[in-house]
């Protein structure tokens, strides 16, 4: 666990969002404070799920699995596959990512591959808050709720994440881009690809406005490699997708709350996970 995984002690985050409202110039959407929202410890992947990663849920034949899929979304599984009509992701090939890519993010997979997988692994996917938490947390006062915009601090620097500015404009290995990771040694929680949260994106309007969703959404957090805007890769903003979308630009990480394990005791030789 101490070397796949982080601890991200618990506390408070400051949340972020928009609000759909009109003005003279028609329908906008505004920044607004969310309010704070309390965390419990976690332990987050040190770095997102990899194609090496996937590849081993594709081959155990996951897909046929109905015990990791919602009941609701059990006819759409087929429609999960690859460029070749294999289950995987959709950037795939006969059932295998690119050649070379085997330590890059895995990318074009909804959010449905993505609970399926960490459920298959044991663990669960973040909040939007324990995601937020884990990329300030440690250059956060203890006095305050004063959160950095980045896990190394306030100014952006195209050398620690993999944005438009550095000048990749595509995914990158998850052992590069040193320079951005956490205290902790979390790495490219900005950057890279955009990463599914577990917390579903409702956008809040005033009186004067309905929103009407199609499709369930669920918040994406930390951009991606074709992220232009800098305001668009800090620990604070949000976006999103809906659940059965398989963007080029989004993967995902894992984590379980760290009251999850169990301490070895004097007949066990390691922690084990609790149900």
């Amino acid at each position: 666990i101490d070397h796949d995984m982080a601890y991200v002690p618990g506390g408070t985050v400051m949340l972020l969002g928009e609000y759909a409202t009109t003005t003279e110039e028609g329908f906008v959407l505004k920044p607004q404070t969310v309010g704070t929202s309390e965390c419990e410890s976690v332990y987050l992947d040190r770095w997102c799920v990899t194609n090496a990663d996937f590849q081993r849920f594709v081959d155990a034949g996951c897909y046929d699995n109905i015990t990791l899929w919602p009941e609701q979304i059990l006819p759409s599984i087929l429609q999960f596959v690859d460029m070749t009509g294999r289950p995987g992701p959709a950037s795939w090939a006969k059932g295998s990512p690119p050649k070379g890519t085997e330590a890059h993010p895995v990318v074009g997979v909804s959010w449905y591959e993505a609970n399926a997988y960490a459920q298959w692994v044991g663990k669960r996917l973040p909040t939007s808050a324990e995601w937020q938490r884990a990329g300030t947390w440690g250059k956060t006062s203890s006095d305050t709720l004063d959160e950095t915009r980045y896990p190394w601090g306030n100014s952006f620097d195209p050398q620690f994440a993999n944005t438009w500015a550095s000048g990749r404009h595509e995914t990158a290995s998850i052992h590069e881009f040193e320079d951005g990771n956490t205290p902790n040694g979390i790495r490219q929680l900005i950057g890279n690809v955009w990463e599914w949260m577990n917390t579903q994106y409702l956008l809040a309007a005033t009186e004067e406005i309905t929103v009407h969703m199609s499709d369930p959404m669920a918040e994406i957090r930390g951009g991606a490699f074709d992220s232009y805007f800098h305001s668009h890769v800090t620990c604070q903003h949000r976006s999103a997708h809906a659940l059965s979308a398989r963007k080029r630009n989004v993967g995902f990480r894992c984590c379980f709350s760290a009251d999850g394990l169990t301490p070895p005791g004097p007949e066990s030789s390691g922690a084990t996970l609790t149900e």
